[in-house]
């Protein structure tokens, strides 16, 4: 059966799905679950641990490594291989443990289909598993239950359902059953279907009634968007596109390079075999072995900080891309506010209070005890044990607010029984109650209630009512975006209340109810603002109360406009382009609006990490460069599309996330300044030496000893290393920035340059044996490492970044020391012992190559963070 939900009339639903108001018969029923399957979401298949152990292997640089160890051991260099396979190792490893925590073996969506429901199966009530559903069945809804399948309703009594998990609308939405006989107008009858209508995984807030199943498991809402989200591949991380450009870029380096040194070394008759491991060594020495390692730990040290905050990364790169973001779109309900009801405003005859309503005059804190001891009787919620409610969230909201005011409802409602109740309905729009002594007591919409009332309540006695005055007040929180309810009292004889139109009310006055934003959220969104990442809030509720919540947040404008799926819809594609570019305020969206907004921004170039909690949002979510489901209140969908979850739904912990995504990616930028110049002396170093047909100053071992030692030690300090205070001040990087800009590249290539000259200067003093001006050269480019790591981390910080820094240069003087003087290290790497005559020369090396690093990368450390930014600017946010 095709879900379109194309019925009129309840006789058009029972011959669609060929049943009646008996329900259907047992046999019929095991006939369709054969046919239709359970009423169960498909789950996701869970990966095996062998395929994604495999998958870290698809790194570009853990693939030249694997073929540089092949290339390696076919040469008849064990050793040379085992270090390079020990580093691919550490780094697979380090992503599979990261990956293995992070999944959720739990099925998604099962948790939202409710366990067991009652229907009717051969003309009497059963309850069976929601499993067993199928479409046909007759199931009976009550307050508090979690729907199990896509129901019309036959039958329905003061009915509501919490949407906001599909839709986003914060208030509950009221439901019809359908008419016996449908509208002639279309507009009419296509009202009547979306108020017939409850869908699998809402909530039922107040009242009961009996419905129909049309669709179960996969062909429900849930089910197309559970299907909409799984069809999107995971995108690639900003982080990842950038490690891949570079990886490309050192390959054909590489390869253009080692080409270059095979055909110099065989027009010199150096022979293949000795020319082939002159091209391997030149690949090994240009390519950072070590730089995939240093990057996973970089990620993981920035994850766990995450974690104490709050933040669950799901994968390493993500914690990065959050430092890349340009544009948040956010959800609103259940994100940027508390996705509870909460009276905001009391209006009395004389006053307009709001929250806290302290401070007040003594006049005005004794009609705010008239009203809310109206608003206690008139009302058929509970509140539990600390303060959970039990009923329609609009009636717990008002028992908080009189709970606020210092009053009980449970004495007050003992104080003033109830004696008889006039239910709430849609056609009259007020709830009215009767208690002892004639006391009557009438709450509803305002335009009702003012037409009913005579009176209004003054603390000098009851006046003739300004109605004029009254609706303006009202009309004016309506505009905010604030849902309204006016109470209103009286006395009258028994069994005469009931009548309506009878009126002669007193008006107590009125409450403004919304759902409050999230403590912390506004300033965390004006950080956001100041870091230059633009804010879009993408919600399905209505654009009033969505236009209401963003200007209490302070990112939209009095004048700025708020786009609706219809206008969305209806927009070409340079509409929606500038649309994407300019709106700051989406409203009344469906999942698919929001999946195409993300994409829109993503072909501009944006960096875009979406925010959500509910089902509606996982498509966009999974879509984003960057997903953030809620722990707390998010829907299990929501938080398997995402790639972060915050465990406590705190939205400030994403200004969190994104600084610390900065960091991240500022240190990562550095450890690529300090590896690559070294590994670049290196292969120039052997490009040169087969070039002029010398001897070369280090021989191949001796590059994966540096290599080694560098990753091991030096590299890792600036995964340690904090950050420069003044990131989050600074500009979004360009999206279509390289990872290394061409700026950095020009100070890199000169630093490159010093190192290959002082080396060869070094190698080629004539006072040294072969193997003394070897050793010498390996000393001398460890010491201007360590002289470039100090130039680059600058100052001391007070943080962890400066023991390490401290402890790595004390590792790296002692090793290097060892390197020279254990004679299992000469023998393996034929070095000599330390001359204390060539301490002059390395002291000489240093402190040139500290000068030089200072004057290219500025003397305030902040200036290297900076310095990318200053690239990027320069040319036009373009990747070399």
């Amino acid at each position: 059966m095709e879900n379109n939900n194309q019925h009129n009339e309840l006789s058009d639903v029972f011959a669609d799905v060929g049943s009646s108001s008996q329900g259907l018969s047992s046999a019929e029923a095991q006939a369709r679950l054969i046919k239709f399957g359970p009423n169960r979401l498909p789950p996701s298949p869970p990966k095996p641990w062998w395929r994604r152990f495999l998958d870290q292997f698809r790194n570009p640089l853990i693939a030249i490594l694997v073929l540089a160890a092949f290339l390696s051991w076919l040469l008849g260099h064990p050793v040379d291989s085992a270090v390079i396979w020990a580093v691919i190792l550490i780094n697979t490893i380090l992503g599979f443990v990261q990956e293995y925590r992070a999944e959720n073996a739990v099925a998604a969506l099962q948790s939202l289909l409710d366990p067991h429901v009652l229907a009717l199966r051969d003309g009497r009530w059963e309850a069976l598993p929601a499993a067993r559903i199928v479409p046909g069945d007759v199931l009976a809804v009550q307050a508090g239950e979690r729907i199990s399948a896509d129901l019309a309703l036959v039958e329905a009594r003061e009915l509501a359902m919490d949407e906001s998990m599909l839709s986003g609308e914060s208030f509950p939405v009221p439901k019809a059953a359908l008419p016996r006989q449908h509208s002639a107008a279309a507009d009419a009858a296509e009202e009547e279907k979306r108020q017939s209508m409850i869908y699998a995984g809402t909530l039922v807030t107040a009242g009961s009634g009996l419905g129909i199943v049309l669709f179960t498991g996969a062909a429900t809402a849930i089910g197309r968007i559970q299907a909409l989200m799984t069809s999107l591949p995971p995108d690639e991380t900003p982080l990842l596109r950038r490690v891949n450009r570079l990886a490309g870029s050192l390959s054909a380096a590489v390869l253009v390079l080692a080409a270059l040194a095979l055909a110099v070394g065989l027009s010199h008759g150096q022979g293949l075999e000795n020319t082939l491991l002159a091209a391997v060594s030149l690949a090994v020495a240009i390519i950072p072995e070590g730089l995939p390692a240093v990057i996973s730990i970089t990620l993981a040290l920035g994850v766990q900080r995450m974690a104490r905050r709050g933040a669950i990364l799901r994968q390493l790169p993500a914690v990065e891309t959050l430092g890349s973001v340009t544009v948040i779109c956010t959800d609103k309900t259940g994100t940027l506010t508390e996705n509870r009801m909460q009276v905001a405003t009391a209006l009395l005859a004389e006053s307009t209070i709001h929250a806290p309503f302290t401070g007040s005059s003594p006049q005005d804190q004794e009609a705010l005890a008239k009203l809310a001891t109206a608003a206690v009787l008139c009302n058929d919620a509970h509140l539990g044990e600390q303060g959970k409610g039990l009923g329609d969230p609009m009636e717990q909201a008002l028992l908080h607010f009189a709970h606020h005011l210092g009053l009980i409802s449970t004495a007050i409602r003992e104080t003033h029984p109830r004696r008889d109740t006039l239910p709430f309905q849609h056609e009259r729009k007020f709830m009215a109650t009767a208690h002892d002594e004639g006391r009557v007591f009438l709450k509803g919409a305002p335009e009702v209630i003012l037409d009913l009332c005579a009176w209004e309540w003054h603390p000098q006695g009851p006046q003739a009512i300004d109605r004029k005055a009254w609706r303006e007040r009202i009309e004016a929180l309506a505009e905010d975006g604030m849902r309204t309810l006016a109470l209103a009292s009286g006395r009258s004889p028994e069994g005469s209340w009931k009548d309506p139109a009878q009126g002669g009310w007193t008006l107590l006055g009125a409450v403004a109810l919304l759902d409050p934003p999230r403590p912390g959220v506004r300033e965390a969104i004006q950080r956001c603002l100041a870091a230059g990442i633009r804010m879009q809030m993408i919600t399905g509720d209505h654009p009033r109360t969505a236009a209401a919540i963003a200007r209490q947040l302070g990112f939209l404008a009095p004048g700025d406009a708020v786009v609706t799926h219809g206008q969305w819809t209806a927009a070409s594609p340079t509409e929606r382009r500038h649309l994407a570019a300019t709106t700051k305020v989406f409203a009344r969206v469906h999942p698919e609006d929001k999946l195409q907004l993300v994409e829109t921004l993503q072909q501009q170039g944006e960096i875009v990490a979406m925010t959500g909690d509910g089902v509606n949002d996982a498509p966009a979510l999974r879509r984003a460069d960057i997903g953030v489901a809620m722990g707390r209140s998010g829907s299990d969908v929501a938080r398997e599309a995402a790639a972060m979850v915050l465990s406590d739904d705190h939205f400030a912990h994403i200004v969190d996330a994104v600084a610390e995504g900065r960091r991240v990616y500022a240190n990562i930028r550095k450890t690529l300044q300090f590896m690559l110049p070294t590994s670049f002396a290196q292969g120039l170093v052997v490009l040169l030496a087969v070039l002029l047909d010398t001897e070369m100053p280090i021989t191949p071992l001796q590059i994966l000893w540096v290599n080694t030692l560098t990753a091991s030690t030096m590299a890792l300090v600036f995964a340690f290393m904090g950050s420069d205070p003044r990131l989050m001040e600074q500009a979004p990087r360009p999206p279509r920035e390289g990872l290394i800009p061409p700026a950095l590249w020009r100070r890199m290539a000169v630093f490159t340059v010093l190192m290959v000259a002082i080396v060869f200067l070094i190698f080629h003093y004539d006072r040294h044996s072969l193997a003394q001006a070897r050793t010498l050269a390996v000393d001398a480019l460890m010491t201007m490492e360590a002289a470039l790591l100090i130039a680059l981390y600058g100052r001391p910080r007070q943080d962890r970044g400066d023991a390490a820094a401290g402890l790595a240069l004390l590792l790296c003087l002692v090793s290097q020391y060892l390197f020279g003087a254990l004679p299992g290290l000469q023998r393996l790497f034929a070095t000599s012992n330390p001359d204390g005559a060539d301490l002059p020369i390395l002291l000489g090396a240093g402190i040139l190559s500290y000068g030089v690093a200072r004057i290219l990368w500025g003397a305030d450390p902040r200036a290297v963070a900076a310095s990318g930014k200053e690239a990027s600017q320069k040319a036009g946010g373009k990747a070399p």
